[in-house]
């Protein structure tokens, strides 16, 4: 029987680990071709095992999940079961990476005393015969290639669904070569070698690529059936662009997964690189793109404080005027000094690995003793920040590294993280109070920047001249004919606004940077 009026299974499972003799079946989920409903299952761990962190941060699976789970047994009694309705001996799976699924099913049947009730065909080695220039034949990248809808894919029932579109694009191409029955096409892989990778082979024409224009804009990545996969911009949409797909070696792997899936590409072209970033995060809020990391929305809060740094709020009020910052974490050490200052002992996750309260006390008496300070004039945060200023505005040439270092309000550099096995000492300390003293001020004095930046006139000298104009956090072309009213858009705590403004704010610093004359009239 052809395969196509063949009603065949799909399935995919979810496990603890790489082999079944050192991990077990997580999930299992299954469905049928002419059926419309994924049965999905998760399985009892042996010896109430936890999952392990990793497992769940692949998978997507917790261990709450896991109360509604059944043993082994009865999963695999539940799947028997659903193959009685195709009324053949050994019908036929498809699944896709086999290689993997196979050997944790003959397991487990094995341990059930029975054979495998089924047959397996894996969609992996048929795509890497018909297609084996394409960047990649993951799961995801390779649903993506015939159409199937971007996710996340953790959950073994989204792989089946994912499996399922990507039979269907197989078959298509197996018909053109005059394989359409499970006998023709096992045939065909015993006897087709695998061939080398050559050249990558995009779904997307070279020449839609190459007609772009050398000109500053935002670049939007499209799949076969029009989902936005990423935005980007250009200072020339032609080289940015057309770079994605340069070269062979040693390629970013969730690239090309990207790039196996892209079929389009939908340009704007702008004035400048900087109306390019200011588009570019507007457009990534409004399209939430799958392969977009930076600039989305996502769970992100922003956060302000009183005046005296005592309380702090994710929307800010009349009361909670201090910011915006992106996250409560932004002066979480200066904070937590403050507050051991008032306490018996120091707060031991001041620099967020745990440190020996006497040894954190220890090099703060050394950083006062080393600049003169009372200890307790820090009992204060704004006197923290005061100091802190202070140093950074010395800081001439380097307070703008410092400052974009800032740009994301954790207050974290890479020297400080990873230091936990490392035996500090005091003086390592008090070098590091003095670098959270400078950063936590440029920090504060960046959410002034961008306060600033939310209503201003700005013009920039560069060859052709840039004028631009901000309202309420917004860029506009001209102002309403009765007046803008001016407000403080961070009451509305907007994700949106406040990444509009920091692309603006570093943008400038760019141009500041390549000696551009930067004019800004705040309104």
């Amino acid at each position: 029987m052809a395969l196509k009026l063949k009603n065949v299974i799909f399935l995919d499972l979810q496990t603890t680990g790489a082999k079944p003799d050192t991990a077990h079946i997580l999930e299992m989920a299954w469905s049928f071709m002419h059926g419309e409903a994924v049965h999905s299952r998760t399985v009892k761990l042996p010896n109430d095992e936890l999952i392990p962190k990793r497992i769940q941060l692949i998978t997507g699976i917790k261990d709450e999940v896991m109360l509604a789970s059944k043993t082994l047994p009865e999963v695999l009694s539940d799947f028997k079961e659903s193959l009685k309705s195709l009324n053949e001996e050994k019908p036929l799976a498809i699944i896709h990476f086999a290689q993997f699924e196979r050997p944790f099913l003959m397991d487990a049947f094995e341990k059930l005393g029975e054979e495998m009730p089924f047959q397996i065909l894996c969609t992996h080695e048929i795509a890497k015969r018909l297609f084996p220039n394409l960047p990649t034949r993951g799961i995801k990248g390779l649903a993506g290639y015939f159409g199937c809808p971007s996710g996340e894919l953790k959950r073994a029932e989204g792989h089946v669904q994912a499996t399922q579109v990507i039979w269907q694009g197989l078959m298509a191409a197996l018909e053109e070569k005059g394989l359409s029955t499970f006998e023709a096409i096992h045939e065909w892989l015993a006897e087709t070698p695998k061939t080398a990778r050559g050249k990558y082979e995009y779904p997307l024409p070279k020449e839609k690529r190459l007609g772009l224009p050398k000109q500053p804009g935002v670049y939007r990545m499209l799949s076969r059936w029009g989902e936005i996969l990423y935005v980007g911009k250009a200072t020339s949409l032609h080289d940015r662009v057309n770079s994605y797909f340069r070269g062979q070696k040693n390629r970013d792997s969730k690239k090309l997964e990207m790039l196996t899936q892209v079929w389009d590409l939908r340009v704007t072209v702008v004035g400048s690189p900087l109306e390019s970033a200011l588009l570019e995060t507007d457009e990534i809020k409004k399209w939430n793109p799958p392969y977009n990391i930076s600039l989305k929305v996502g769970r992100r809060e922003l956060a302000f404080f009183n005046r005296d740094f005592t309380s702090m709020r994710n929307q800010a009020d009349e009361e909670h005027v201090i910011g915006p910052f992106s996250n409560a974490m932004a002066l979480d050490s200066i904070l937590r000094l403050s507050l051991s200052l008032r306490s018996p002992s120091f707060d031991e996750h001041m620099f967020y690995e745990p440190l020996d309260a006497e040894l954190l006390k220890a090099g703060f008496q050394l950083f006062c003793e080393r600049h003169g300070f009372e200890p307790e004039t820090f009992t204060s945060v704004r006197s923290i920040l005061a100091v802190g200023l202070n140093w950074y505005r010395q800081l001439a040439e380097e307070a703008e590294e410092n400052l974009e270092e800032c740009s994301n309000d954790t207050n974290v550099s890479m020297d400080e993280q990873g230091q936990e096995d490392v035996e500090l000492t005091p003086e390592d300390l008090a070098d590091k109070f003095e670098r959270h003293f400078i950063r936590s001020a440029a920090t504060y004095l960046r959410t002034k920047k961008l306060t600033a930046l939310l209503n201003a006139d700005i013009e920039i000298d560069t060859k052709n001249k840039i004028f631009l104009r901000t309202r309420n956090g917004q860029v506009v072309s001209e102002l309403n004919p009765d007046g803008a009213r001016l407000q403080n858009p961070w009451q509305d705590s907007s994700i949106d606004t406040y990444d509009r403004m920091t692309v603006l704010f570093t943008e400038l610093n760019k141009l500041k940077d390549k000696d551009h004359d930067v004019r800004i009239s705040l309104r």
